[in-house]
């Protein structure tokens, strides 16, 4: 989250993809201008026209002068301007906003980034107060994890630290909020000790990380077939889930493939960590022990199969398909040289 320099205190533009993080911000932002007695909010949505906009901006309750309106996507920043009307229109409403009394807030949401190139937009910024409030980088989630837990006054052992960098680089989208509340979670478990453990965090995490991708990972190199059936329903719950689960399964295995290529080649192991984005020597340990697991033609099979899988589902693929996939990998025979 980068802050930009304060300029008019009451008129805000926060933009990025964590809407989340924003959506936060904006009820901060409207708590502190107003300490705590913040008015009704008005809102509009991916909609309204400038005339709509200076209406709540001007209006004023009957019981209250302060007013707070929140625009969030406006068109305005969505398309681009093709007529005078409507660069005349966006300078009527810049020349609204400089002229705001103390008594009115306004904050403006955009889902991405805007266009710094536009005239318009670069008034904004001008004008504004304002915020870019972007997902986290997952390479970058375990550090930020581990600067939480130490604002909290936890101490993040070596293993510990080893099991976040693996686990957080492997999610898709990644929140300052959402590790907010996993660091929550791990201050209330590790209770008055002052250290968190790799076992603390095994507990702590795989419910809300898919269902337990990473055990169900772990009892599928290890083949325990009774283990994978009986647990799939948890892990491939519905579509997009699915799909996220498969895809962590996939570049598991295509690591796996990769590791083997390249040892095959006699690549030297720096060349082979590098390539792998492997980072420490736990890391390493780890593809190592789970490479033993799975020879390459293994991993070049079972990756085949995951995508006719995808390709099957949509023409309808059943839910038995993707189980069956999982018990031949389980029943078939280790190619041993």
């Amino acid at each position: 989250m980068t802050s930009g320099t304060m300029k008019k205190n009451n008129c805000c533009f926060l933009y990025g993809d964590d809407s989340v993080s924003a959506n936060i911000r904006k009820d901060g932002l409207i708590r502190a201008y107003f300490r705590g007695r913040e008015p009704d909010t008005t809102v509009f949505d991916g909609s309204g026209t400038y005339e709509e906009y200076r209406n709540a901006l001007e209006g004023q309750s009957l019981f209250s002068t302060d007013t707070a309106v929140v625009i969030k996507n406006p068109p305005m920043l969505k398309r681009a301007v093709h007529s005078e009307k409507e660069e005349k229109k966006q300078a009527e409403f810049l020349e609204l906003l400089k002229g705001l009394p103390p008594e009115t807030l306004v904050i403006i949401l955009l889902e991405g980034k805007p266009d710094k190139r536009t005239k318009f937009v670069k008034g904004l910024l001008s004008l504004c107060y304002s915020e870019e409030i972007s997902l986290l980088n997952p390479r970058d989630a375990a550090g930020t994890l581990i600067r939480m837990l130490a604002d909290q006054g936890k101490r993040v052992d070596y293993g510990a630290r080893e099991y976040l960098e693996t686990v957080l680089s492997s999610w898709n989208e990644i929140s300052a909020p959402l590790l907010q509340t996993e660091c929550d979670k791990i201050v209330l478990m590790c209770g008055s000790r002052d250290t968190v453990t790799q076992k603390l965090l095994e507990i702590a995490l795989p419910d809300y990380m898919n269902q337990g991708i990473f055990k169900f990972t772990d009892a599928l190199l290890d083949r325990k077939a009774d283990v994978v059936l009986s647990s799939a329903d948890r892990v491939f719950t519905d579509i997009p889930t699915t799909i996220k689960n498969l895809g962590f399964l996939s570049s598991k295995f295509r690591k796996i493939k990769i590791l083997h290529e390249m040892e095959r080649n006699r690549i030297p192991e720096k060349d082979i960590q590098k390539v792998l984005g492997v980072r420490s020597s736990w890391m390493w340990r780890n593809m190592k022990n789970e490479a033993r697991k799975v020879s390459e033609e293994e991993a070049e099979w079972f990756l085949l199969e995951i995508f006719k899988y995808q390709m099957k589902t949509r023409q309808g693929a059943s839910e038995m398909e993707l189980k069956d996939l999982l018990l031949k990998y389980c029943m078939k025979r280790r190619n041993r040289h």
